[in-house]
């Protein structure tokens, strides 16, 4: 079987129909697998076809998908400037009604990404223009939100949000510090590996259950005690924004807060006296995210 007709076959199979038109294969992922289509303006029949960049791949798909479902359209046409998203509408459609024959006088392909002239119309549109190398700020957003995972800590659970989809394990600063931290001051080393053991076994489930998780680089951790945790590391109270947290300063912090009584954590300027047990849980629950996924840094949101 000819590479041609192996793709026309496989990709018939991810539309669930024959192709209507002439197409090419422009994006693959990383087993040579179909991802997006560069489709002729024009289908068989003559029919305009608006949607020169189409995405194709199942994971893209059901990614994107997800990123619809919790408001990503509105989301994204509510980032994205107006002008820059009109001005790629119209490269998009230049590039598109280039590819229509010389001399063709019958009905033409009209709008930008996805057909629309204005705004956002569909996520999959944009994003499969950007794969396919299109100057899209809409692409660029998406591209943003794939990359970064919310963490959010509260009392008694922690839950990871990424692309659209949400995982929840029920350990949160409470809970933790309960369970392991309440006994002994300092903690003892057993208490602190457990608990690490703890939190790891729920994100072992997590990776297997989303292995998509691994392509964010971007964490961004969210909660009353991550604030107090920015604020003990950065020895003092922060104004709003997001704390840089690298490796080795996030290993420093746990080692530090993990012996130390809590007499001698107390002392510490940036640390809200309301926090100062359930610190420790907090910087297990961090420390163990960026062991279990080899993260260099992350971000700890400071809100007030």
């Amino acid at each position: 079987m000819s590479p041609e007709v192996r793709d026309h076959e496989r990709v018939r199979e991810l539309l669930g129909r024959e192709p209507r038109g002439r197409y090419e294969v422009v994006v693959r992922d990383d087993l040579g697998d179909p991802v997006v289509l560069r489709n002729d303006p024009l289908l068989d029949d003559g029919t305009p076809m608006p949607t020169r960049y189409w995405l194709i791949g199942t994971a893209e798909i059901r990614r994107i998908g997800q990123l619809e479902a919790v408001g990503g359209v509105n989301a994204a046409e509510a980032a994205v400037d107006a002008d820059e998203l009109a001005a790629a509408h119209r490269r998009y459609a230049a590039e598109r009604d280039a590819a229509i024959p010389a001399g063709h006088d019958g009905p033409r392909p009209s709008g930008g990404v996805g057909g629309t002239r204005m705004g956002v119309k569909c996520l999959h549109a944009h994003w499969g223009w950007y794969l396919a190398g299109g100057d899209d700020p809409v692409g660029r957003w998406i591209e943003r939100q794939l990359a970064t995972i919310d963490v959010t800590v509260d009392e008694a659970r922690t839950v990871v949000a990424h692309g659209g989809a949400t995982h929840e394990f029920p350990w949160g600063y409470d809970n933790l510090t309960d369970r392991w931290f309440r006994d002994d001051d300092p903690p003892r080393p057993a208490a602190l590996t457990n608990a690490l053991g703890t939190i790891d076994d729920h994100l072992d489930d997590l990776q297997r259950l989303r292995p998509d998780i691994l392509t964010g680089r971007h964490w961004v951790f969210h909660g009353p005690t991550i604030v107090s945790l920015a604020c003990l590391d950065a020895g003092e109270r922060l104004a709003p924004g997001d704390h840089d947290y690298p490796r080795a300063t996030a290993e420093e912090v746990f080692r530090l807060v993990a012996t130390e009584p809590e007499h001698d954590r107390a002392q510490n300027p940036g640390l809200p006296s309301e926090h100062v047990d359930s610190v420790i849980a907090t910087s297990c629950i961090v420390q163990a995210c960026m062991r279990r996924f080899h993260l260099d840094a992350v971000a700890l949101r400071v809100a007030h």
